[in-house]
């Protein structure tokens, strides 16, 4: 029953990845901006001065990855439990096509447009979830 637990949260991060992409610009731009001027708040209490765009720039990336990361962790754990041999890199080439999907599916959304880096940056964030989850397998062995 677990390892349908773990499929089913894999399958649901990359609805929340493609869904997001399915945001107009407005809509995305403004969440993106809600969570830099965040982080530009906790960055001046600290005496931290940087600009929005900057952190807005920032915050878009970081979500990529992030959400990619998790993406990653997930799909090695549900390939794991359903003991599919190179988990890690059957779970890095779904996190290829789910980047180059989702980057698809903006060129279709107002005002959002698609880029390579992205993909690759979705990858690099795959591939780093994909070994974390893999690594935790192998210390709890």
């Amino acid at each position: 029953m677990k390892k349908y637990l773990w499929l089913m949260l894999a399958g649901l991060i990359i609805a929340f990845i493609w869904g997001n992409s399915l945001q107009p610009a407005v809509e995305s731009e403004s969440l993106s901006i809600f969570w830099a001027n965040l982080v530009k708040t906790i960055f001046e209490f600290c005496h931290f001065h940087v600009s929005i765009g900057v952190l807005d720039h920032v915050v878009r990336k970081l979500a990529h990855f992030t959400e990619f990361a998790l993406q990653g962790f997930l799909i090695y754990k549900s390939l794991s439990m359903f003991r599919v041999r190179n988990g890690v890199k059957i779970a890095i080439i779904i996190g290829i096509l789910t980047a180059i999907i989702d980057e698809t599916i903006q060129l279709s959304v107002p005002g959002r447009s698609s880029q390579i880096s992205d993909v690759i940056l979705d990858t690099a964030g795959a591939a780093t979830g994909a070994c974390i989850s893999y690594l935790f397998a192998l210390k709890h062995k």
